[in-house]
């Protein structure tokens, strides 16, 4: 059976690392961990709500406040609560039910963000390995730049003040091969969705808690791509 080596994995990294890269952010849905608060009724011990994945599931009924585990369950990924036989809900009660809309997981299909309002070139993409001292620090652990090809990039992007500015964002994605358009000014780093002629191919997407921009900070993202 072939299989593909660790070399060939680098020389795969390297090839991306000689490519425009860019990390792209957006809005999402803005109903994404938004809080609901419903009237249902159990049907065949069962309630369907109106969104999932879901969290932070709370039942009652006048003054009283079931127990999760006890009382129901709850299929978070459905959106689908299940009366327990040995609890306290009777199988055609009605009651309130408040949850959040959870932030949806990233789509294996996805090739684009659902509503990007920018995107800016890679301030570093370096070779790198883990090392538990190494100065290269991301969210999944720490590395060091290599001089040698690796399977790993690590790439970190910095925006600027004025970037998104005002806008809650929800969803990352690093773009690899984007063309902007030929006649914008030289230099130019952060791009809007009309100054990209093709926006390249989705690397990674990573939908994020949302992030609040204010023209007061910047924003910093590291990550570590491995291949």
């Amino acid at each position: 059976m072939a299989i593909l080596t660790k070399s060939g994995r680098a020389a795969i990294a390297a090839s991306i690392k000689q490519q425009p890269i860019h990390l792209a952010w957006g809005t999402g849905d803005p109903t994404w961990e938004s809080a609901h608060t419903v009237t249902k009724t159990f049907a065949s011990n069962q309630i369907g709500l109106d969104h999932k994945p879901v969290k932070d599931v709370s039942i009652t009924k006048d003054d009283t406040t079931f127990i999760a585990g006890i009382d129901y369950s709850v299929d978070s990924v459905m959106g689908v609560i299940t009366r327990l036989p040995n609890g306290n809900l009777e199988n055609d009660a009605t009651v309130s039910i408040s949850y959040i809309y959870a932030t949806p997981p990233e789509p294996m299909t996805a090739n684009t963000l659902l509503n990007e309002v920018g995107r800016r070139t890679s301030d570093e993409v370096l070779f790198c390995v883990g090392d538990e001292d190494g100065d290269l620090v991301t969210p999944t652990g720490r590395f060091k730049a290599s001089s040698t090809p690796t399977n790993n990039l690590f790439l970190r992007f910095t925006f600027d003040f004025d970037n998104a500015s005002n806008q809650i964002i929800r969803e990352l994605g690093v773009m690899v091969g984007t063309l902007t358009k030929p006649d914008l000014p030289a230099g130019q780093r952060y791009f809007a969705p009309t100054d990209v002629d093709e926006s390249g191919i989705l690397l990674v997407l990573e939908r994020t808690v949302p992030l609040i921009r204010t023209a007061a900070t910047r924003e910093t993202f590291s990550f570590v791509v491995t291949f």
